[in-house]
């Protein structure tokens, strides 16, 4: 069962840094697109994926792009150069990503972000002008609606 709330209450209850990224953040910029996973830029290091695991351990997360689906607790055994991790959970499809195309890494996005209060939390949602700019570099018709839909909700800002 998909609950992305949940997902997203789990990473911010065990204090993670992130900023949300992707058609999540659309979302709570106010677009109407409706999305499936959980897309969040992460400082990603070997210590970062230690915090993440112990996170997640309860809800099962596996690496859905890998054939045999093996566990993110246990696979990537050395984690020094991974860059993104895409995983399906009992809560959802989280998406872990350590570089936004268009935008940079974790620091490049969290210096624009917006702080929202998410759960009785502060939650970093990537700006709407680095995200336009993310949704410009990946380029699919469903990314250039949302673009178009995104200048419209920043020109009533």
């Amino acid at each position: 069962m998909q609950n992305l709330n949940a997902l997203l209450k789990r990473l911010l209850d065990h204090n993670l840094e992130f900023v949300i990224v992707g058609g999540f953040a659309a979302t709570l910029h106010g677009s109407s697109i409706v999305t499936k996973d959980l897309d969040i830029c992460v400082p990603l290091s070997s210590d970062y994926i230690e915090k993440l695991r112990n996170c997640l351990k309860e809800i099962h997360p596996v690496h859905r792009m890998h054939p045999k689906k093996l566990s993110f607790l246990e696979f990537p055994e050395d984690t020094a150069t991974t860059k993104n991790i895409y995983l399906k959970t009992d809560e959802g499809i989280l998406d872990i990503l350590g570089f936004v195309g268009g935008v940079g890494k974790f620091d490049d996005l969290k210096k624009n972000a917006i702080e929202i209060s998410l759960f009785d939390h502060k939650c970093h949602v990537i700006s709407i002008d680095d995200l336009i700019s993310a949704k410009a570099t990946m380029g699919s018709p469903k990314d250039l609606s949302t673009i178009e839909e995104l200048k419209i909700i920043k020109s009533k800002i």
